[in-house]
């Protein structure tokens, strides 16, 4: 008999300047306490960071054997800073009563006023007085309450629980493996399946017609497996699905919920979008997610992130089991994230997010027949039998995370293990050609060999050292924003919704307009999916397959770059689901250095208006480059990228265009970003083209923060700026080198050079037809 749930009820909202935690229904009464994240920007990016999928490549930055105890301190601060004062002496008060009743108790936060909020990974709230992660106990669920227009009643449901499953891909939206998509779900739930507790129903196209004629049948869930994302201009969340010609139809969660609430016995909804629990940063209700919940659908679960194949077979099995058991959806989702947390190492248990609203559970489940209770051998035999499927098809990604599943729960299952050999394949976390280890050459740090020769011989004075600290404020714009920077947003990639589009600016800015589409889709119809997957996206990390416009690019970067605007606010949150690129290539190590090289994860994307740069990088001492001269930033901590006009016909001996190429450097200062370039110009001592020494470049909109283990910087580089006369088109190719510079602690001259392209040496850095190749996805 599942125990009732006594309500603790927390509402952060805005009080003087700054924040307040109230509580406004517990078993021990109401009060309220001042409330302060514990976590910067940076450091909260770290936190996402640290308990995505394995296979995100920044992840590299995070140890392994840390990154369990590092989940677990974050959670702590996130505890320590909610639960203290007068919440705190609530919240004990209230569990005790709980127990006297033998009931449990249910943590409800409430962030429509603050909803900037939205974007902290709640479900990872750890107390430290209990010793355990509240949400990994049915005894003290988390979850995200919103009031709603209108509570309808729990529905009976009597097996099977009937599950709607959409799967969309947009002709014109990074593609999603369809079939893929389909036979995983299909192969996780097949027990559930066979045993009479579910049925799982596909659409075969996935309009908003489809969907309104398959809703006249009795449905208790709506599935859906495609790309999310958010309109920056309208506010509005969207999922992507499809018009008659298989284009994108981007569907707002308003139009969304008119037809799932009409839709008598469909209680729940499943969101496997990358952006499909994201809100806008201003009304709590205009995600996708909140709107449907808003207006009367009683609960959604929907991906905070992206999740891996692993982790998203055990969660569409195991939500789906617990449900169809008969369990309130809040135990459920405990239940599921208990099987995540010791199905691997990976801390993705914290990614699925429960929206309800009201107490009433949505469904009141019939007690279900012992004999329809599925066998754990129907399990492994649903997953042998799709795997064998998928590799009689040639199908190995599809039948790669069945093994993997199927080897963890029951190693000696007819010939796994040698099926699993046949398919694994160790995959870089970020493809690249040649040797991983890093190559290094001796150069002097003025010299040609790691940068432009500036123009003045003077000593350059010492910079400051910044030793490690919370944070640093974002840098001042050099040019006036539109709009206040979204802070804590953990957003996906692209594109303009047909009935949203409106025209592109005719003045550079840097707040992204259009619709930032979620291409790090859960490549599982696993229940719930932001930021989601076996990573088919262009979203939180790079997918097993690179965008196809690489596939024939010789020396393309790994991750192409995604079409979306991302804010430049230094909050760096509209990067979390864009591919990365791994810099760790040592091109130029000096005597002078005294500590290791820098890493770092390298991300583009772009518009019709500007490329836009982001670099997170481990540095143990950050050192600031304020006092040097523009032209000399490469010798400071910071990033730089060499930039030119498509490189391929060009042979590798030949030299700089002048007018043409350009050295992009973008320092770290004590107050935030420094931009600056050096173009490459004729030099009048010796007739050569050569990058010279430039300026600051004040048309660069960049930002930078300091965490604990290194920095980030981001910015927008307007296309005049990059000496590109017209808008690009979608497939344009240019010359790259993504690069990381690390000066010695005393600031004094360079240390060391690293870069994405191994054969970015000194002597091949005025050589664009050896440059590596960055390709503008569509």
């Amino acid at each position: 008999m599942e125990r009732d749930y006594l309500d603790f009820d927390v509402a952060l909202v805005p009080v003087d300047g700054g924040l307040a935690a109230q509580v406004v229904g517990s078993p021990a009464g109401t009060s309220s306490g001042s409330f302060e994240l514990p976590f910067s920007a940076v450091e909260l990016a770290e936190f996402i960071t640290a308990v995505g999928p394995p296979s995100v490549p920044t992840r590299r930055l995070v140890p392994a054997t840390t990154r369990v105890l590092e989940v677990e301190e974050y959670g702590r601060r996130l505890g320590d800073a909610l639960l203290t004062g007068e919440v705190d002496r609530l919240f004990r008060e209230s569990l005790s009563t709980a127990k006297q009743q033998g009931r449990d108790l249910r943590l409800r936060l409430r962030l429509a006023a603050a909803p900037d909020l939205e974007g902290v990974p709640w479900e990872y709230l750890y107390d430290g007085r209990l010793g355990r992660f509240l949400t990994l106990s049915r005894q003290t669920p988390l979850l995200r309450v919103i009031d709603a227009l209108d509570v309808p009643a729990a529905v009976p449901v009597v097996a099977p629980m009937r599950i709607l499953v959409m799967v969309s891909s947009p002709s014109d939206l990074p593609p999603l493996d369809v079939e893929r998509e389909k036979q995983l779900l299909l192969a996780t739930t097949g027990d559930l399946v066979g045993s009479g507790r579910l049925v799982v129903e596909i659409i075969s196209d996935a309009t908003l017609t489809a969907l309104q004629r398959a809703l006249l049948d009795p449905y208790h869930v709506f599935h859906f497996i495609g790309h999310g994302g958010f309109d920056r201009d309208g506010e509005k969340g969207v999922l992507a699905l499809e018009r008659e010609d298989g284009t994108a139809h981007h569907v707002a969660g308003s139009r969304l919920a008119t037809l799932l609430h009409d839709a008598p016995s469909l209680q729940l909804a499943v969101l496997n979008a990358c952006e499909g629990a994201r809100t806008s940063g201003h009304n709590a209700f205009d995600g996708v997610a909140q709107m449907l919940v808003r207006q009367g659908l009683p609960a959604v679960v929907a991906m905070r992130t992206a999740i891996s194949d692993r982790a998203a077979l055990v969660f569409s099995h195991e939500f789906y089991y617990f449900l169809s058991r008969g369990l309130p959806i809040d135990a459920a989702i405990c239940e599921v994230r208990k099987a995540m947390a010791v199905s691997d190492q990976s801390a993705e248990w914290g990614t699925p997010v429960l929206l309800r609203s009201g107490s009433a559970q949505p469904f009141e489940m019939a007690a279900p027949d012992a004999a329809t209770e599925p066998a754990r051998e129907s399990r492994w035999e649903s997953l042998y039998t799709a795997a064998q499927a998928a590799l009689v098809s040639e199908s190995t990604d599809t039948a790669r995370p069945m093994l993997e599943q199927l080897a963890a729960e029951k190693p000696d299952y007819a010939d796994v293990t040698q099926l699993l050999e046949r398919v694994q394949r160790p995959l870089p976390l970020v493809p690249q050609a040649g040797s991983t280890t890093p190559q290094t050459e001796s150069a002097a740090p003025q010299s040609e060999s790691t940068g432009p020769q500036t123009e003045s011989a003077a000593p350059q004075p010492e910079s400051t050292v910044l030793q490690a600290q919370p944070s640093m404020p974002p840098a001042e714009p050099s040019t006036p924003t539109a709009t206040s920077p979204q802070a804590f947003a953990a957003t996906p990639p692209p594109d303009l919704p047909d009935d949203l589009r409106t025209e592109e600016p005719s003045v550079p800015h840097h707040h992204g307009r259009g619709v930032m589409v979620g291409a790090g889709v859960l490549a599982l119809a696993l229940a719930g999916g932001y930021l989601g997957l076996r990573l088919v996206d262009n979203g939180s990390g790079p997918t097993e397959k690179p965008p196809t416009q690489q596939t024939t690019i010789e020396n393309a970067l790994p991750a192409a770059a995604v079409r979306t605007a991302p804010v430049i606010d230094g909050a760096f949150g509209d990067w979390a689901a864009i591919p990365a690129v791994q810099v760790d290539h040592v091109v130029a190590e000096t005597a002078a250095h005294d500590d290791s090289p820098p890493v770092g994860a390298w991300r583009t994307a772009w518009d019709s208006q500007a490329l836009y740069v982001q670099a997170t990088v481990t540095d143990a001492d950050r050192v600031v480059v304020d006092r040097r001269q523009p032209s000399a930033y490469w010798q400071g901590d910071g990033i730089s990228f060499e930039f030119g006009p498509d490189t391929r016909a060009l042979g590798p001996s030949t030299g700089l265009r002048a007018g043409k190429d350009l050295h992009v450097m973008i320092g770290l200062g004590s107050r935030g970003a420094l931009p600056a370039t050096n173009p490459a110009r004729v030099d009048p001592r010796n007739g050569r083209v050569a990058f010279l020494a430039g300026n600051a470049e004040r048309r660069i909109t960049a930002a930078a923060g300091i965490g604990r283990e290194g920095y980030a910087i981001e910015a927008r580089i307007p296309w005049s700026v990059l000496n590109v006369t017209a808008p690009p088109e979608p497939g344009a190719v240019f010359g790259f080198n993504a690069n990381i510079s690390d000066a010695n602690r005393t600031g004094s001259t360079l240390g060391y050079m690293v870069s994405s392209n191994p054969d970015r040496t000194g002597e091949n850095q005025p050589r664009p037809g050896t440059w590596q190749r960055l390709v503008l996805a569509g």
